[in-house]
């Protein structure tokens, strides 16, 4: 497998890999800005998998890249997402008409219960209702202004929650489209001086049931408090569950 990106979610996962505590998983190569197009494009032709861990804008160039050579992508910048109505449209038809596209995998990242949450959407959306908080750092928001408490600085749907927050809403995006979709989900983003880490708390109601789920994660310390250091490690347990064909909750996209 190749990983494009070397930062806080990158840079892990690559760690991970050479340690060999990713059983089945080996690095072909750890690609980075500095990267020629013929080593990303050697790197694609060699790996199975692809794993993303640095910007939506290279979110945006990587997926069809990759899913056109029929591999298949792990997207951490899961808010380029929410530059599309549609998310498979980024999925682009293999290079040769007879081969199959490969697929985007979007892993959980810092919350869990993806699985029961798609399932009761899957049996009915019409009256579910999922909200998403969010508690970060002023810092980790991008907020300027020196807080004293806490502060909600966002509520919306997920899709303009990751336009806003495009580095910090993959939790929210990935939570969105595993059950009612990145117009339909509501987020809530608070800004609290006084976290030392970040705190998301799930609410998902339904005819088929009531779930609340609270997630508290310690700091990447590489990712200037916006990124949960769970994320890497969530990464390294969806790749477990593609080489063993079932896994975690996650989110699968394909082409239509």
């Amino acid at each position: 497998m190749a990983v494009i990106g070397a930062g806080a979610i990158g840079g892990a996962v690559i760690e991970a890999l050479e340690k060999g505590r990713v059983p089945g998983a080996s690095l072909i190569a750890g690609l980075h800005s500095g990267s020629t197009s013929n080593e990303i494009d050697s790197a694609i032709a060699a790996s199975d998998v692809v794993v993303e861990a640095t910007t939506v804008d290279a979110a945006e160039e990587f997926i069809p890249r990759v899913t056109a050579a029929g591999k298949d992508i792990i997207v951490c910048s899961c808010g380029v997402f929410a530059r599309h109505e549609n998310p498979r449209d980024l999925i682009s038809a293999p290079h040769d008409d007879s081969g199959t596209p490969g697929r985007v995998f979007v892993p959980a990242g810092a919350v869990g219960g993806l699985d029961v949450l798609a399932a009761a959407s899957r049996a009915g959306k019409t009256d579910a209702r999922l909200s998403h908080f969010t508690i970060k750092s002023p810092a980790a928001l991008g907020v300027d202004e020196e807080l004293t408490e806490s502060r909600e600085v966002f509520r919306g749907s997920a899709r303009d929650a990751a336009l806003r927050f495009p580095r910090t809403s993959n939790a929210s995006v990935a939570l969105a489209l595993a059950t009612l979709g990145l117009d339909h989900a509501e987020v809530v983003v608070v800004a609290d001086p006084r976290v030392t880490r970040t705190r998301h708390v799930v609410e998902f109601r339904s005819p088929l049931g009531t779930y609340e789920m609270s997630f508290e994660n310690s700091l990447d310390p590489a990712s200037g408090g916006r990124t949960s250091a769970i994320t890497a490690w969530s990464v390294a347990e969806l790749l477990i569950g593609i080489r063993d064909g079932v896994g975690p909750g996650a989110v699968v996209l394909e082409r239509g």
